[in-house]
């Protein structure tokens, strides 16, 4: 009788062994492995450094030279790491951090931070040239609405990371109605300031490799570039016969309106390129106007263009 008790009892061990054995393979492979991503970061002030990442961290570790950084101990998806000292506009530091998640997997970053021009003059894209030629080059031409300089800002022709390039501006102190006017890529000779009465025309080369997308693309105005950035204006347009990116044309248009959407900084159709040429711009509407939409430009009459200049309000008819 006891050898069979025997017998039956290693039976069900052998039978229950495997299923527990799965039990917990399954539990130590289902166990969280992916370290923590960083999903953006902002500089406010000059001195706090937000951290948004894709789930819930601690800082472990954060450092900068020459500067303490204060964290918060506290599991939070939105860090604030706060600097002993500013860093100074226009001058990189790179930050270094860990971040840890609940599960123990850690990341660690080294973020280059750029210090913001906390006295921007307030700039907006006035008119735009992007079917240049030789004679007629592709230009942006940027107005000041109010006073202050123009550290810190940059134009791309795309939101970061779909951009061919970016231009960051020297800095200029501006007065209300001051222009800059952007040679984007040729430029045989920039011409001198232009003094308009009390005001003036500033000219720069912004030495692209490649001209703007005539057809499909955008220019964006960033008043700084650290993390998404800041966006200040924004031009986006497209060909009314656009089929490829959802009417976008290319994905580098396509992500930019949907992105600047989503931020609030661009609402509605884009501005519709099919009637722009070498000698017909796109410019925006005098007095000018910002509501982040295409209503704000129209297509100028044939040589009507007006860079370095007020706009005229001369609408192309077809």
């Amino acid at each position: 009788m006891k050898k069979i008790l025997s017998l039956l009892l290693i039976a069900l061990l052998l039978t229950s062994c495997p299923a527990e054995s799965y039990g917990y393979v399954n539990l130590f492979l289902e166990r969280d492995r992916k370290a923590p991503r960083l999903l953006d970061y902002d500089l406010k002030e000059n001195r706090i450094c937000i951290l948004t990442f894709d789930e819930t961290v601690s800082i472990t570790d954060a450092r900068m030279d020459g500067c303490t950084v204060y964290r918060s101990g506290s599991m939070t998806r939105m860090a604030m790491l706060t600097l002993s000292r500013e860093i100074q506009p226009g001058k990189a530091e790179t930050l270094f951090f860990s971040a840890e998640d609940k599960a123990g997997n850690t990341s660690r970053f080294a973020l280059k931070l750029v210090g913001i021009n906390l006295t921007q003059a307030p700039l907006i894209i006035t008119e735009v040239s992007m079917k240049g030629t030789s004679q007629a080059p592709d230009r942006i031409e940027l107005t000041a609405t109010g006073s202050g300089s123009t550290g810190g800002y940059a134009v791309l022709d795309g939101i970061i990371g779909y951009e061919n390039h970016a231009f960051h501006l020297p800095d200029i102190m501006m007065n209300k109605n001051d222009i800059i006017v952007i040679y984007w890529d040729k430029c045989d000779a920039l011409p001198p300031t232009l003094i308009r009465d009390m005001e003036k025309t500033y000219y720069l080369f912004a030495e692209s490799d490649e001209t703007l997308i005539g057809t499909n693309g955008g220019v964006i105005l960033y008043s700084h570039t650290n993390g998404k950035g800041k966006v200040e204006d924004a031009f986006l347009y497209n060909t009314s016969d656009a089929t490829n990116n959802n009417g976008y044309g290319n994905e580098a248009s396509e992500e930019s309106v949907k992105y600047l959407s989503s931020i609030g900084e661009w609402s509605g159709e884009t501005f519709r390129s099919d009637y722009v040429t070498s000698s017909r711009v796109a410019a925006r509407y005098y007095p000018y106007q910002d509501t982040d939409s295409a209503s704000d430009f129209y297509v100028t009459a044939p040589r009507m263009s007006t860079f370095g200049y007020p706009n005229t309000n001369v609408i192309y008819e077809p």
